[in-house]
């Protein structure tokens, strides 16, 4: 048991024997009796806890979570709790980053990067995380809308400031998650799709500067791969010539079982341009299908702009993805949803949320459908009634 001993000078302090049977002091300053009363609770619950190794109460962790680094350090010296690390929001996101590097993809820890920049930009990296609250990360997504950041992208940050922060928890930096507020879902963008036509397909590859870009876009369009992960993935040794199919390893599904990769049919569209870089005898073949190209530093996105305005175009939202979203459209009309999906490495739902267009041919040809099934006007039908008696 604890027990509360009063100070010439006023103050009071807390005496307990921890687990060797040593006595044990803690100075808590000149504070009512009430409060003193607190504290000497939450001694007794952490002396409990050391001496017979049970997990603490909820009751008086998140007391302890809320402590300033003053009582937590008086807590350590005397062994009730270890000596906590910084709990600044520079490092603990410094130290999430250095742990997660090994086991994600540098793209992955890029986005990290990316975070932790807006993060800190608004809250400062010396931010103390046990001060942040709910309010706070709202004023943050606040922030980040004033950036012009689209919702999904803004979304995308938030659920990566989530996982950043359940970390901090798991380290006993944090009992709750400030961030478990913010939406993180992405929502359909509907205004953002955009449907490129075979015509304006041939007059974007005519443009192109070379065979591999010529073939990069037919492989997002005509094939469906995502660019430039699965694009860039792609070997030769993953295409089978004699069946008219290949093999691509899907990086941004891998770690699901059973999405490692997937089998695509050489549509007959994406056959000429996949021949012309294997067999032009004055192409120095790699291992890799895109060689040249698959340079990091080399901004892919910015090129392909270039190549949309050279021929005659306005460049689309999402230029690559909207290459897979049209190849999605057209396949659909011909084939069934599971055999698509299993083509374009995503799933139905996937697909109708974010993937398949409504296209203004769509309108067109319901009008046609329509008006040549649509009933005959009352007029019409007596003049054909008429037309019937004359001849009679």
């Amino acid at each position: 048991m604890a027990s509360i001993a009063k100070r010439p000078n006023g103050g009071k302090m807390i005496q307990f024997f921890d687990a060797s049977g040593r006595r044990r002091a803690i100075q808590i300053g000149k504070i009512p009796m009430k409060a003193a009363t607190s504290v000497r609770v939450h001694v007794e619950r952490l002396v409990s806890s050391r001496i017979t190794g049970h997990a603490l109460d909820d009751v008086t962790a998140l007391w302890v979570s809320k402590l300033d680094k003053t009582m937590l350090d008086k807590l350590a010296k005397v062994g009730l709790i270890q000596a906590r690390e910084s709990a600044e929001l520079g490092k603990m996101i410094a130290d999430f980053i250095k742990l997660r590097t090994g086991d994600v993809k540098p793209r992955t820890v890029a986005k990290y990067k990316v975070v932790k920049k807006h993060l800190t930009d608004h809250f400062g990296t010396d931010k103390p995380l046990k001060s942040l609250n709910a309010g706070e990360a709202k004023e943050w997504r606040a922030y980040l809308i004033s950036k012009g950041l689209a919702e999904n992208s803004i979304r995308k940050l938030s659920g990566i400031a989530k996982t950043m922060f359940n970390y901090a928890i798991e380290k006993e930096l944090l009992v709750k998650n400030p961030f478990n507020c913010l939406p993180s879902a992405l929502v359909p963008t509907r205004e953002r799709h955009f449907f490129l036509s075979p015509e304006d397909t041939e007059k974007v590859i005519k443009a192109c500067p070379d065979d591999e870009w010529k073939l990069i876009i037919a492989l997002a369009r005509y094939g469906g791969l995502r660019t430039p992960s699965e694009t860039f993935a792609l070997k030769w040794s993953d295409i089978n010539w004699a069946e008219n199919r290949f093999y691509v390893t899907s990086p941004k599904t891998e770690r699901y079982a059973g999405k490692e990769g997937r089998i695509v049919p050489i549509f007959p569209e994406l056959r000429p341009y996949l021949d012309k870089c294997f067999f032009d005898p004055a192409e120095d073949r790699s291992e890799y299908v895109i060689a040249k190209h698959r340079i990091r530093s080399e901004n892919l996105r910015t090129t392909f702009h270039k190549i949309i305005k050279r021929a005659g175009l306005k460049p689309w939202p999402k230029p690559f993805q909207n290459l897979r979203s049209s190849r999605e459209t057209e396949l659909i009309e011909r084939f069934p949803i599971q055999t698509v999906v299993s083509w374009i490495g995503n799933s139905p739902a996937v697909a109708l949320q974010s993937y398949l267009q409504v296209r203004e041919s769509d309108f067109e040809q319901a009008l046609h459908i329509c008006c040549s099934k649509a009933p005959k006007s009352l007029e019409t039908a007596r003049n054909d009634e008429e037309s019937v008696i004359a001849d009679t």
